[in-house]
């Protein structure tokens, strides 16, 4: 043992053993386990899936950041599990697209998408042929987190023999009280055979904002346009 000036011993420091090691060294699956989801996200996801307040709060939670499909299928919902906020991806089912009904214009496929229990088909609307390209969605933003800043952004792909497509697309976002967002997005160099975000704009979830929120796609070039994938419109919070 070591002495200090006047002679006296000194202990030693005892070793740190990984039972006295800080909680945030502690495995990340029990951090999961003690965490308890929002009541708002607990409350979406008893109605969309059907289950009574006998489930386990592990099998909540795994529905819940895994994400379901609810309202007929057109919405999937989740909770961030980093930031505790919830989470939208409009379907395109549930969206509105210019032209969509008409089988000579769009067509509809299967995509594979990850909820709680497995991938599960969604159905995507795919572009056959037309000169005029516009969707677009609402959304009531009562079932957003409060005082979070989110981003609305569409998800698409391009096939790898799409054409048309490479050209300046219009985005708007209308607010609830009629405050309208507007950018220019140039597709130019979006890379074809994957999912791309294409943002459209971001709000802020305050007492003023409640109400309904709208916002586009558009690209009325005069040439013809096709191989355009749609998934949906996602809404997620930036902080």
């Amino acid at each position: 043992m070591a002495k200090n000036l006047t002679g006296q011993l000194l202990q030693e420091p005892e070793e740190v053993t990984a039972s006295m090691r800080p909680d945030d060294e502690a495995p990340q699956e029990e951090k999961r386990r003690e965490r308890r989801p929002p009541l708002l996200a607990v409350s979406l996801v008893r109605k969309a899936t059907n289950v009574d307040s006998s489930i386990s709060v592990e099998e909540m939670c795994n529905r819940i950041y895994r994400g379901v499909l609810m309202n007929d299928n057109k919405l999937k919902f989740w909770v961030d599990e980093d930031l505790e906020k919830n989470c939208f991806l409009l379907l395109a089912e549930g969206l509105f697209i210019a032209g969509g009904d008409e089988t000579e214009h769009w067509g509809w496929t299967n995509e594979k998408e990850q909820c709680f229990s497995s991938e599960v088909e969604i159905p995507v609307a795919e572009l056959l042929d037309i000169c005029w390209l516009e969707f677009s969605g609402k959304f009531k933003t009562i079932k957003l987190s409060p005082k979070t800043t989110y981003e609305v952004a569409f998800v698409v792909k391009m096939r790898d023999d799409g054409s048309g497509l490479h050209g300046p697309v219009n985005l708007t976002l209308t607010l609830p009280d009629g405050t309208t967002q507007g950018r220019i997005e140039n597709m130019e160099e979006t890379p074809k055979g994957e999912w791309r975000d294409i943002p459209v704009g971001t709000f802020m979830t305050t007492p003023q904002n409640v109400g309904e929120i709208s916002f586009s796609y558009c690209q009325v070039s005069g040439h013809w346009k096709s191989g355009l994938i749609v998934k949906g419109a996602v809404l997620r919070p930036k902080d």
